[in-house]
């Protein structure tokens, strides 16, 4: 199986995207189909958005706190939100903000906002839920090998 397993959340003033990336497995389907991997993806997108709407709360005082040190942002709602600036914190799974505001966030604040709502997004990861493994074949006693 690969492909990409992706969900967005669209909060008051960022749009925040959770991204597997590209992700590869050799392990069998199976029932040598697609299922297996589409099953996976569709899995692993729905831990992203229960994640995503978990974190709802942490990821607004971040905001708040920006907004109390004095930038005002533009909801992603508004149509003043086209062209917004991103930051990404993560290589294999990469969190991804999109805000807008003024003043702009320089690139390390920028950065630091974004590996904040990372940890936050990492620290409310769910246990992951072992796939069932193909049933073993039927082994058939040494002295039967014909």
């Amino acid at each position: 199986m690969s492909g990409s397993s992706r969900a967005s959340h669209t909060y008051s003033r960022c749009v925040v995207t959770l991204d597997a990336g590209i992700s590869i497995s050799w392990a069998p389907d199976p029932d040598g189909s697609y299922e297996h991997g589409r099953l996976h993806h569709e899995r692993e997108e729905a831990g992203f958005r229960e994640r995503l709407l978990g974190a709802t709360a942490g990821i607004e005082v971040l905001f708040d706190e920006l907004e109390e040190a004095g930038h005002v942002f533009t909801a992603p709602s508004e149509p003043g939100f086209r062209e917004p600036q991103r930051g990404a914190n993560g290589m294999m799974e990469m969190c991804e903000v999109q805000l807008r505001c003024v003043p702009a966030l320089d690139e390390p604040a920028l950065a630091a906002l974004a590996e904040r709502i990372a940890t936050m997004l990492t620290a409310r990861k769910p246990e992951p839920v072992p796939e069932q493994p193909p049933a073993p074949a039927a082994r058939r006693p040494w002295w039967r090998i014909w």
